[in-house]
């Protein structure tokens, strides 16, 4: 029997030194930190709040320890401002243990990576702690006369220090954008940082928010950063205008309909409206009862019939502040459908697509909100290669609707509009023809005209060459010719000379 209780104390030894120490180690191998939750928006704690962190082990035999960003073991004094609490967490049929790190009240120098410790295991946590910006004595709202010059204040206090940014319009403000406009500086003061930024010579698209941002960054941890952001509303005073100019405004009517006569102009602070209607050199004002303001004062609508007698008949919108005044002329025409084009150009093309001028002559004014253009290959017409196309030949045609921004009106001033017509074939001859329309109706359609994305070279300059001699080179041998005629014929005439006298001797 003695052999028997050998072997079981034999294979309960070899089991526990095989598999038990393999427990043991796959135990004490692992540790666990809960996650960091900063809140929802939020990359930091506040500097001045409680945390505590819980790292836990695997073996209820293991050591747990915390280790602070600068390296030292954090002790388990309650009465310190950062402590450690042991504490053992339920687990299957046993406990295992925990290490709390409590910082009871976390300032700036808590900022980096903290360390748990079992033994040779270690695991890693960042904290990031700020006390975020705030900004002090900054004003949201600021009003200045056009003209004149305003710097913005943006005061803000924090840890760490704040580094302070200009931004409008989602682009952030330099001096190096435009130096002649802004100046850009920052200060310190007893109340923090102070950010200026100077504005000069203020138009009114200068009006608009600026955003003052704070942002800061810990010197501790590369991803402990912080923004905070102010809004500042500059407002720019300046007298009304008219964002079309002055000129007179054609406002088409059917006739026997009601139609709108809408007075819209810049300005702040925002305008009072007027409106008058002209017979000759006077004025006959409306009464408010019979205008509408709408988008909070900034529109006056003066609502008429479209009748005999309001078509051609003039109406004045003043709009006037305490810095000035402007009038503006609406005049009713009757609403008619457009004349037929008297005119297609082309202005130029490209290798898909053609640049059309739409054009009217003569004494004419109706409004065009859209345009028809058809066109068909020059060699889609097999039987007919002479002449235009036939009615029969453009119900085969393709189409395209272009829409007239604005609800333009064609009068004498201006005449047409340029057009495009996108998506063609390369290389390709087309018959073309256009018709506008309103709600009055259709024109009729245009002469047709042919048109082709064959693309025009374009034009070398070649410099000329002057192939006449240079007059320098032609003075040296002219003069060497000359000199060596005259040498040769000197000596001619001394021979001939010898020679006469030898026979007169």
């Amino acid at each position: 029997m003695k052999w028997f209780f050998y072997v079981i104390v034999f294979i309960y030894m070899f089991y526990r030194a095989v598999y038990g120490s393999k427990s043991i180690q796959k135990e004490t191998r692992g540790l666990s930190i809960e996650n960091i939750d900063y809140g929802p928006d939020k990359a930091y704690y506040n500097a001045g709040v409680r945390k505590s962190i819980i790292c836990k082990g695997t073996n209820k035999n293991q050591k747990v320890e915390w280790i602070n960003p600068s390296g030292n073991v954090v002790q388990r004094v309650v009465t310190n401002r950062v402590f450690t609490q042991e504490h053992f967490v339920p687990a299957f049929r046993t406990r295992i243990p925990a290490m709390v790190l409590v910082i009871s009240h976390t300032n700036l120098e808590d900022t980096g990576v903290w360390e748990c410790r079992s033994g040779a295991v270690k695991r890693n946590v960042s904290l990031c702690i700020i006390d975020p910006s705030e900004f002090v004595d900054t004003p949201t709202e600021v009003t200045v006369d056009r003209g004149r010059s305003i710097t913005l204040s943006c005061q803000a206090k924090g840890e760490p220090e704040p580094r302070l940014l200009w931004h409008r319009n989602g682009e952030i403000i330099t001096e190096d954008v435009n130096p002649s406009k802004y100046q850009v500086m920052t200060k310190y003061n007893s109340q923090g940082f102070e950010g200026l930024l100077t504005i000069t010579s203020l138009e009114p698209q200068d009006s608009g928010v600026y955003n003052c941002d704070a942002i800061q960054e810990s010197p501790n941890l590369d991803d402990c950063t912080a923004s905070t952001s102010l809004n500042i509303t500059l407002l720019v005073n300046y007298a009304p205008m008219f964002e079309d100019g002055n000129d007179t405004a054609l406002v088409p009517g059917k006739e026997n309909e009601s139609v709108d006569l809408v007075c819209a102009s810049n300005a702040h602070p925002t305008p009072i409206y007027r409106w008058f209607k002209e017979d000759g050199d006077i004025l006959s004002e409306f009464s408010k009862d019979e205008i509408k303001l709408i988008d909070d004062g900034e529109k006056a609508v003066l609502t008429l019939v479209a009748n005999e007698s309001t078509f051609g008949q003039r109406y004045r919108c003043r709009s006037s502040n305490l810095y000035g005044e402007v009038d503006k002329i609406f005049a009713v025409l009757k609403l008619e459908k457009p004349r037929k084009p008297t005119e297609i150009s082309v202005e130029n093309v490209t290798h898909d697509a053609i640049h059309f001028q739409v054009k009217w002559h003569g004494e004419i004014l109706f409004p065009v909100d859209e345009v028809l253009i058809q066109y068909m290959e020059f060699k889609s017409l097999l039987k007919k290669r002479v002449g235009t196309p036939r009615d029969v030949d453009w119900k085969k045609a393709e189409e395209a609707l272009l829409k007239i921004d604005g609800y333009d009106i064609v009068d004498g001033k201006s005449s047409g509009f340029t057009l495009t017509l996108p998506e063609l074939n390369e290389k390709t001859e087309y018959w073309v023809r256009v018709r506008a329309s309103n709600e009055a109706g259709d024109s009729l359609w245009s002469e047709p005209i042919l048109a082709s994305t064959v693309e025009q070279p374009e034009i070398e300059l070649v410099e000329e060459v002057d192939d006449e001699p240079e007059p320098v080179k032609a003075a040296q041998i002219s003069d060497g010719t000359f000199y060596g005629i005259f040498f040769v014929g000197g000596i001619l005439v001394v021979g001939i000379g010898c020679m006469f006298a030898m026979r007169m001797v």
